[in-house]
């Protein structure tokens, strides 16, 4: 048996001492509440991400939650004091979103989105959660019953159920209560609602996210019956000062009973029953790229129609597929977009054509199996998308910066600290990131940020190839020790030439000699036809023994951009 539960609640947190006229949208209570579920999910990050097997076991889902309402958390805070409530759940949402992380990331920043959605049009807090949960599930192309989706649709039903009683208090504190209490419920009935789970023996771990979730606006709700919400020093008075002197503590409990062996209590074994039974992509036609971006632009009559014919798209190309978004309140829309996909370069045709009328942001690809624990990630920029799926099965988390055929909006130091972040990795390697945001280790959970210049994709491709592939299981013990040093070696035994199509043959002879190990050659779309079995053969003819790769980079024209190695003494 798994239970789910919070702790540490106020003692006199009961519904009949909630005070008249409070709302869930009060400016305090939310900035309690953002400040209380974001120091939940990181408390919670790893015991969530070991139970992570579902849609794809990539063991990121609760870093991936973090990650997403901390973005969040962080508009929130920075948001004018005399912001209302309505307007900082507006704010929350839209910073969740353009910082969601992964598939639950993405739904979670979905279903804050309902609950600003209602706010703004003045519901009460079943409203909220009802909205909530209906924005979420319908952001999902293919939705599942035992996840996160089964949990919100439990607490909406709870809370209304809770509001429409004609028995005891009907009020906030009574419906988030109620709201809670049946998401715990639907987390600990997901493992036998969904086969995934019950093959490995856990619960669903974006469901476990959600409980935390819920858990802090009860707490945030129940502070405000000591004094009220407001400024920074709601819920003060509460007692137990765990964020900023303002939050009761949050945790998860669980109670596993491991087949194997007796029940172990404690979040730190909440692996314990995740056996190995269900593999990384295990779901059928999963694909072994994840693929996300920000989409911007106008809305209008069609603002709607953006997301469902997003979904469609890449549905047809990929799976875990979910879109969410719509109008920001300010004229524009903006939309997340997430899958797993087997074919980016179609995937990355159906962004580029969703984006003729606006921009895409945050354009980002990994591997599914490159989000274990690494001492090491590497985050990899580039501007050619055919070579994104290379760098990403070598194990780097890629940015697209452009070669889309549409506009890419200029990184920033947000973006590639949210990248970074998702790299999973204590320390992380950046290469090609421009020199503006280089700076990002303010911007992470890391221990240390190491920028590596590489003026060319062919250097990227050179230091990940030295590095060695970072899958599945990250850089080998040797390398640990000094990773800048090893790529620092390989780059200065590198003389990289541009040259056109046409020109490649006769430019590789003559830098080719004895001492050249490796040529990796970069090919745009339009080279002639042939051409690397004709650089194969020069290369064969100048350095019998040396290695030749060749990686396409999808840019458009007839350029070629070569590598060429020699061997160090």
């Amino acid at each position: 048996m798994t239970d789910v539960d919070s702790s540490s609640r106020p003692a006199d947190s009961g519904p009949g001492s909630f005070p008249d006229g409070v709302r869930l949208e009060d400016p305090g209570l939310v900035r309690v509440w953002t400040r209380g579920a974001t120091a939940a999910l990181r408390r919670e990050r790893a015991a969530i991400d070991r139970v992570n097997v579902f849609p794809v076991a990539d063991a990121d889902t609760g870093t991936n939650l973090y990650l997403t309402l901390r973005e969040g958390d962080r508009a929130v805070a920075a948001a004018p004091a005399g912001a209302t409530g309505a307007e900082l759940l507006t704010t929350l949402a839209r910073a969740a979103l353009l910082g969601a992380r992964g598939n639950s990331g993405v739904i979670l920043s979905e279903w804050l989105r309902g609950l600003a959605v209602a706010a703004r049009r003045g519901g009460g807090a079943a409203d909220l959660l009802t909205r909530a949960a209906t924005s979420a599930r319908s952001a999902v192309a293919r939705p599942a019953e035992g996840t996160i989706l089964t949990a919100a649709d439990a607490a909406a039903a709870a809370a209304r159920a809770a509001e429409g009683s004609a028995d005891g208090d009907t009020g906030p504190l009574a419906v988030v209560s109620a709201a809670a209490a049946a998401a715990r419920a639907a987390a600990r009935a997901s493992r036998d609602e969904l086969h995934h789970l019950r093959t490995a023996g856990v619960l669903d771990a974006g469901a476990l996210g959600l409980v935390l979730v819920l858990d802090a606006l009860v707490v945030a709700t129940a502070g405000a019956t000591t004094g009220g919400v407001g400024g920074a020093t709601a819920g003060a008075a509460a007692g137990v000062s765990e964020v900023d002197g303002s939050m009761d503590s949050v945790n998860l409990d669980q109670l596993l009973e491991p087949a194997s062996s007796s029940p172990v209590r404690g979040t730190a074994d909440v692996g314990a029953a995740a056996p190995d039974a269900v593999a990384h992509g295990a779901e059928a036609g999963a694909g072994a790229l994840e693929l996300m971006f920000v989409l911007i632009g106008p809305v209008g009559a069609t603002a709607d129609s953006v997301a469902a014919g997003l979904r469609t798209a890449l549905g047809e190309v990929g799976d875990s597929v979910v879109v969410v978004g719509g109008d920001a309140g300010t004229g524009t829309g903006v939309w997340q977009a997430h899958v797993h996909t087997d074919r980016l370069d179609q995937a990355l045709a159906i962004a580029a054509e969703a984006s003729r009328t606006g921009s895409l942001a945050q354009v980002h690809v990994r591997h599914l199996e490159a989000v274990a624990q690494h001492e090491w990630g590497v985050v990899a920029a580039t501007s050619a998308p055919a070579l994104a799926g290379a760098l990403a099965h070598a194990g780097a988390v890629v940015l697209l910066t452009g070669g889309l055929g549409s506009t890419v909006e200029a990184l920033t130091a947000d973006d590639v600290g949210r990248v970074a972040a998702s790299t999973g990795a204590r320390r992380v390697l950046l290469l090609g990131v421009p020199d503006g945001p280089a700076d990002v280790k303010q911007h992470l959970d890391v221990d240390e940020v190491v920028a590596v210049p590489t003026p060319t994709d062919v250097h990227a491709v050179v230091a990940l190839a030295a590095l060695g592939t970072l899958l599945p299981i990250g850089l080998p013990d040797e390398l640990d020790a000094d990773v800048r040093a090893t790529v620092d070696e390989a780059l200065a035994g590198l003389t990289v030439t541009s040259v056109r199509g046409d020109d490649a043959v006769e430019a590789l002879r003559a830098a080719a000699g004895p001492a050249t190990v490796v040529v990796t050659a970069l090919l745009s779309a339009e080279v002639p036809d042939g051409l690397p079995d004709l650089l194969a053969a020069a290369l064969t003819e100048r350095a019998p023994e040396a290695e030749l790769v060749v990686l396409a980079t999808g840019r458009p024209g007839d350029g070629v951009c070569l590598g060429m190695e020699e061997e160090r003494a």
